[in-house]
């Protein structure tokens, strides 16, 4: 493993969990796979300390562990993939937040922080069971974020902080993780799970052998492919075994009800200024559905994060070649896909298995589930060329010429002063014509959407392929991976080399091999100066070079020099180079920490302090505490911008396997 990638991730797990943990990262990073008695010896750390740190990187699943059938010790090895996902914890909660509600956020935050959860541990430490106070009725302060104390969901007690003001009752608790659970935010945690993938082959295997394959063969023309379909269709099953399932996962079936009185607000002699036939009350809605048994440990599914991550990286190119409009239609395109299971990160894991069947079927959509996943709010006519009578008001309704205002059309009575009224649209209409103008409203916005669908397919990234007929929609998220990583790298070479070299690669890449003359007659540019640019580009691992010589002389003027571009390589050096500079950011954050901020900071955690800083700090220290401030969230922006950039170059396409294993 990449020492650069090591020296990050311990950074990250030394941040998180404490010198103690990090130590034992590095030494399993370095090492690889330890059982306990080779990792005490290396560490030098007491035996009890030591399984009380391993227990705490197992419980975030920062390491693996295989423990065999016979008496053999159990050996521990490092999950990477964990590891990394320590810096996307408040992104994570962040996107949740935005797509699920805030109270979704502050729970997914907490269970971040736990590593996993119990559904009955986290009842308890909400305050939801039925003994405590919270859940018997007993009124409960607002649980939002304060100055004063709640750090990223902590308590100051230790306590998790409740999930939302909003949220008070097991009802409503159980039907939150309900939701997160059946979207894939959340996932069940089982032995398996702290299983490598390579122990897991290995146990698939030995599973198959053992039912199928008493002889041991598993090796030939017609062996072969059935031990693999047979170790395919295992995983598989393992795969549903450890997904939730509502009909098989809910502990109990019941109703859960919380009545409340019912408030009647008065404004006058009438409630709300209503009459008697109009009066609302405001009645909490019952919460009924089924219940999680306590046992059910859960975890947040980081995989299902990179999804919507893509979708938002994608919905941004769209807004800047097509606009936002188009770029609304997109988003809800993709979060159709997302939310019937279609869209996934294809990885070579995946590929590995041979689902071949699943490559030829890409995720599709209808214009109709796009028009549900679509804000109503947003106007599909703005930046296209439609008919007058297609252009219609954000929320879909139209407007009619001459009766704005109720003001007359008439030009004599407007001189006299004379103001005719007219009646609304919609006051005579019967209850047939308001269903026809609903119905039609709701055909011209989807004429709108297919559209910008059209305009999405056309677009010469590919974004979409449109089956006009069906009206439905497919998207290729693989290729379009392979345009976001191409995407970054042309911003990457463009920022270091300049923009003539970036037009280089580019005809590298799109064309494969070519001489310098072609590529100084491809590009209008005399030789000389496409050789200075390739000559730095190959200086810098950009480009490469293959030598065909002529005749066995190997002389140069008897030698052809083709120039290509390599995508692997140079991906994998910014990679690397990407890896550096977040390490050297995070540590330029402790440096700064432990410098001139050290005492303010100190001053500004203490508990009387704490969200009294106004009153108890000088001005000196007030202006100190806000420079550290400043300073902190530039530097944690870099860190998050070069995370974005490992995101598309490793996560998104799926073909990176620095981090399996």
């Amino acid at each position: 493993m990449a020492t650069r990638l090591t020296e990050l991730c311990t950074i990250l797990v030394e941040n998180a969990h404490g010198e103690l943990a990090a130590k034992i990262f590095t030494i399993l990073a370095d090492h690889g796979r330890l059982h306990l008695p080779a990792l005490h010896q290396l560490t030098r750390i007491p035996l009890r300390r030591l399984k009380n740190a391993v227990a705490l990187l197992l419980q975030h699943h920062i390491l693996y562990y295989h423990a065999s059938y016979d008496e053999e010790p159990t050996y521990f090895q490092v999950n990477w993939d964990a590891a990394y996902a320590i810096i996307r914890t408040r992104k994570i909660a962040k996107l949740i937040a935005d797509r699920e509600g805030e109270a979704a956020g502050r729970l997914v935050s907490n269970i971040l922080q736990l590593g996993h959860a119990s559904v009955g541990d986290l009842l308890d430490e909400y305050g939801l069971t039925p003994d405590s106070k919270r859940d018997s009725g007993i009124d409960v302060v607002d649980h939002h974020m304060s100055e004063e104390g709640l750090v990223n969901g902590i308590a100051k007690d230790g306590k998790l902080e409740a999930v939302d003001s909003e949220v008070t009752t097991t009802s409503e608790f159980h039907s939150l993780m309900r939701k997160l659970l059946e979207k894939g935010f959340l996932v069940k945690v089982g032995q398996r799970t702290y299983t490598a993938y390579a122990d897991l082959t290995e146990q698939v295997k030995d599973i198959v052998i053992a039912e199928y394959f008493p002889t041991g063969k598993v090796t030939g023309p017609k062996k072969a492919p059935e031990f693999k379909a047979r170790v395919n269709e295992q995983k598989r099953k393992w795969e549903e075994e450890d997904a939730y399932s509502s009909s098989k996962d809910d502990a109990a079936r019941g109703t859960f009800k919380k009545s409340h009185n019912k408030r009647v607000k008065l404004n006058g002699d009438l409630p709300n200024g209503l009459h008697h036939d109009c009066a609302v009350h405001d009645v909490d809605a019952e919460y009924s559905g089924p219940k999680l048994p306590n046992d059910m440990v859960v975890r947040v599914n980081v995989t299902k994060c990179l999804l919507i991550l893509r979708s938002q990286r994608l919905e941004r190119m769209v807004e800047r070649f097509l606009g936002p409009a188009t770029a609304a239609v997109y988003s809800a395109l993709l979060r159709s896909i997302e939310n019937e299971g279609a869209a996934k990160i294809k990885t070579e894991r995946d590929k590995a298995r041979g689902d071949d069947d699943d490559d030829e079927i890409l995720p599709t959509a209808s214009d109709a589930r796009v028009l549900e996943n679509l804000d109503p709010s947003v106007d599909l006519a703005s930046t296209l060329k439609v008919p007058a009578s297609m252009h219609k008001l954000p929320n879909g309704t139209g407007s009619h010429r001459g009766k704005s205002h109720g003001l007359s059309s008439d030009p004599n009575e407007a001189e006299l002063g004379i103001k005719r009224e007219h009646q609304s649209d919609g006051e005579d209409e019967p209850p047939q014509d308001k269903k026809s103008a609903v119905f039609r409203d709701h055909n011209k916005r989807l004429d709108l959407i297919a559209m910008h669908l059209q305009a999405l397919s056309e677009h010469p990234k590919g974004f979409c392929v449109r089956y006009i007929h069906e009206k439905t929609t497919c998207v290729d998220l693989d290729a379009l991976a392979n345009t976001l990583v191409n995407t970054e790298l042309d911003i990457m070479i463009h920022a270091r080399f300049g923009k003539v070299a970036t037009r280089v690669v580019r005809m590298l890449r799109e064309k494969g091999k070519l001489e310098e003359k072609q590529i100084a007659s491809m590009s209008l540019m005399r030789i000389k100066d496409v050789r200075t640019i390739l000559t730095e580009l190959q200086f810098h691992g950009m480009v490469d070079v293959q030598e065909l010589p002529k005749d066995s002389s190997r002389q140069p003027s008897r030698t052809v020099y083709l120039w290509f571009f390599d995508e692997g390589p140079v991906v994998k050096r910014f990679l690397q180079q990407t890896y550096q500079g977040m390490s050297r950011t995070l540590q330029r954050v402790r440096i700064e920490r432990e410098g001139k901020f050290r005492a303010v900071i100190e001053k500004a955690e203490r508990t009387d302090v704490k969200g009294r800083e106004q009153e108890l700090l000088s001005w000196q220290e007030k202006e100190l505490l806000r420079e550290w401030r400043e300073v902190e969230e530039q530097l944690l922006v870099q860190v998050a911008r070069m995370d974005d950039v490992v995101a598309v170059l490793r996560d998104f396409s799926g073909r990176d396997t620095s981090l399996n294993t």
